[in-house]
């Protein structure tokens, strides 16, 4: 599994897996920020187009994650 610090929070990329109903390996990004009492935002990709990831594509996912997980306007 490889780890990449971002401005948010941690994202992290699993080992390649195989997944029922994929013909291609599987990867899991998952971005957890920084004191969000542990809660975090996954996604399977295929393992082939994340084989060059990087950390600007881990600062990229961070951010679209971060838009998703917390809302508008509350308390964090």
């Amino acid at each position: 599994m490889n780890t990449f610090t971002t401005r948010q929070g941690t994202v992290s990329i699993s080992a390649p897996f195989w997944s029922m109903g994929n013909e291609h390996k599987q990867v899991e990004l998952t971005y957890r920020p920084d004191n969000y009492h542990g809660w975090g935002v996954s996604k399977a990709y295929n393992a082939n187009r994340c084989s060059d990831f990087s950390q600007a594509d881990a600062e990229l996912f961070a951010l679209n994650a971060e838009s998703k997980l917390r809302i508008n306007g509350g308390k964090t």
